[in-house]
């Protein structure tokens, strides 16, 4: 009786396994058939007269009333850059918190002066960011953290039009004073930023127009109208690192080269169009 009674648990539970495995099976063909959408798979319906695919970046659907593809064209474009915005920052520590911020208002101030000297206008010098905090080391042999002062760090941000003087500029504030550079990328404009988002729209709408065309062809359909257009973009800056000499031990006598990248703009267009 014993071994009868197992035999007949697992026979259930075989049966409960392969009637939940038709459930699961059945659902995930009615949602193939009825539900999702563009990123569910193919959607078809004998009676509704509706059905609709998706593909890669473009999906078509097709109703009684309304016959509609829809595509996504992607360009870019790029050019030399017309700006440049060069950050960095004075830093200072000391035991006394006063102190480490007295020493960093006088290195500032001869920073900003340095950089009037080269040309730049006093309202160009932007502060970024100011901190004053405590500072924690590790101590091994306390096996713990202990204070060791207070630094000080004013963080600036110079933009030029000419990016020819990035260096020169750079070369100035750190003999000045500023122990960190952070950061030197190069940008557009807002008319030449203007000019090369549109030559990127251009390029993106005729790519969404041909995937249509390419489609439209090899269903051996035609696109009649567009119906609806959405655009979008993004923009892309070249970024140079800058190593601190007297940190790598070069001569500082040498002058900081500088040599920018280009500058990217990509946009994207996405197109409903009518089919016929």
């Amino acid at each position: 009786m014993m071994i009868s009674a197992k035999l007949f648990a697992g026979v259930v539970i075989v049966f409960m396994v392969i009637t939940l495995a038709l459930i699961t099976a059945v659902y995930d063909q009615r949602q193939a058939i009825y539900g999702g959408g563009p990123s569910g798979g193919v959607r078809m319906s004998t009676a509704g007269g509706e059905s609709w695919g998706y593909w890669g970046g473009a999906w078509a659907q097709s109703q009684v009333d309304d016959k509609t593809l829809f595509t996504s064209g992607y360009a870019t474009a790029s050019d030399n850059p017309d700006k440049v915005t060069i950050m960095f920052s004075v830093e200072t520590q000391d035991e006394r918190a006063l102190v480490s911020q007295q020493q960093n208002a006088q290195k500032t101030a001869a920073v900003r002066a340095a950089l009037v000297a080269k040309g730049i206008a006093a309202d160009k010098i932007e502060t970024t960011g100011y901190n004053l905090y405590q500072v924690r080391e590790w101590d091994s042999d306390l096996s713990k953290y202990v204070y060791v002062g207070f630094k000080t760090t004013h963080s600036m941000k110079v933009e030029l039009a000419d990016i020819s003087r990035a260096g020169d500029i750079i070369d100035a504030a750190v003999s000045a004073g500023a122990n960190s550079v952070d950061n030197v990328y190069f940008g557009l404009s807002d008319a030449k930023m203007q000019s090369l988002r549109m030559q990127a729209l251009k390029s993106a709408a005729e790519d969404a127009r041909a995937r249509g065309d390419a489609i439209a062809s090899g269903l051996g359909v035609r696109i009649t109208r567009v119906m609806s257009v959405n655009e979008g973009y993004t923009y892309t800056p070249s970024y140079t690192l800058y190593e601190n000499r007297a940190a790598s031990g070069a001569d500082a006598a040498a002058p900081t080269q500088i040599t920018p990248g280009s500058v990217q703009v990509t946009a994207t267009v996405n197109a409903v169009f009518e089919i016929a």
